[in-house]
């Protein structure tokens, strides 16, 4: 995508600052509508939300050498690609203002580009042609890109009426998995067909706190937007694999326990229909740091063949998409 996400550890707090200067929040309190300023009734409510994903990864997975003779050349840069997703989210508000809930959030996405001419060369940790794996050029290389990423919220909150408008304060515990399989396919030549898959995976949990609200522009209309951060501790995986009938099987696989931040936020508009609330708007969610995509370049190859590393063993994860949401309370049950 067009999107510099490299400096995203610089800009996403101030980013995420301005939502609240839009507004206070994400949506609007789901158990009222988005112009009342009065405490939401109190029952159990309901949250369905579908998204536009665009994946803005940007990770390195070869070098496009200069001639189908050479090595080495620019690195060649994948994202996620384009996708869809959603959330469903149930919970529960107190007439005191306290309010709980549960979200599942699933975003999935995947790419699919080439031939790249000559194309593109990349690194086989588990080739042990010389010691420490050996380059592995894929002719008229196919990318194939394939995402699938689940958030999964518990949430404790508290409404304040302020300005006109409500914010509310959550904190909770969080948990994100985020799988991304990678191929480099050379399948065109007429030859044996092989391929070099590579795999970037990351499972952590750990605690959450954000705001959401919202501000009444009449009756029926609010502007809203709001954001969270959290601190995951989880396992990263990078895996390679050759994929070759011609060779012995080729496996690497490494791991490593880190704990990283993730920062969501979102911004729209929040419309009053019936009992429910309609907001439409934009959304980003980032990890920051959590990927492993290192190919692991040896020394050998480096010093002998010139081979520059590739990739980052702390690449950041982000996608972002327009939103619709419908929230609609289930009537109140007592508090």
């Amino acid at each position: 995508m067009a999107f510099d996400f490299r400096a995203i550890r610089v800009s996403l707090w101030r980013a995420l600052r301005g939502f609240g200067v839009l507004a206070l929040a994400a949506s609007v309190h789901p158990a009222s509508s988005p112009a009342q300023s009065v405490a939401p009734q109190a029952g159990l409510w309901l949250e369905a939300e579908g998204q536009k994903v665009f994946g803005s990864s940007d990770f390195e997975v070869g070098m496009v050498p200069s001639s189908i003779f050479a090595i080495t050349g620019p690195v060649n840069d994948l994202d996620e690609g384009d996708g869809w997703g959603g959330a469903l989210t149930l919970g529960y508000v107190w007439t005191n203002g306290w309010s709980a809930a549960v979200r599942y959030r699933r975003l999935e996405a995947d790419d699919r580009g080439g031939p790249i001419d000559p194309g593109i060369v990349a690194f086989g940790p588990g080739v042990d042609v010389i010691p420490g794996g050996f380059p592995i050029g894929v002719l008229g290389a196919r990318t194939k890109v394939d995402s699938a990423t689940t958030i999964l919220d518990f949430e404790v909150g508290n409404d304040i009426a302020i300005a006109g408008g409500r914010l509310h304060l959550f904190g909770g515990l969080t948990y994100t998995s985020i799988e991304r399989d990678v191929a480099l396919l050379d399948d065109g030549c007429g030859c044996v067909p092989f391929a070099l898959l590579m795999a970037n995976d990351f499972h952590g949990v750990g605690p959450k706190i954000g705001f959401r609200g919202g501000f009444p522009l009449n009756n029926a209309l609010s502007v809203v937007g709001g954001g969270s951060v959290a601190a995951l501790f989880g396992t990263s995986k990078f895996m390679s694999y050759l994929d070759d009938p011609l060779l012995p099987s080729s496996p690497f696989k490494d791991e490593d326990d880190r704990i990283v931040a993730a920062f969501d936020g979102e911004a729209g508009l929040a419309f009053a229909i019936g009992a429910g609330t309609l907001t439409v708007g934009y959304r980003i969610d980032v990890v920051l740091g959590a990927l492993d995509t290192d190919q692991r370049v040896s020394s050998l190859a480096t010093m002998f063949m010139d081979v520059p590393p590739i990739g980052d063993k702390h690449d950041d994860f982000v996608e972002h998409g327009p939103f619709a949401r419908f929230a609609l309370p289930l009537g109140a049950i007592g508090n």
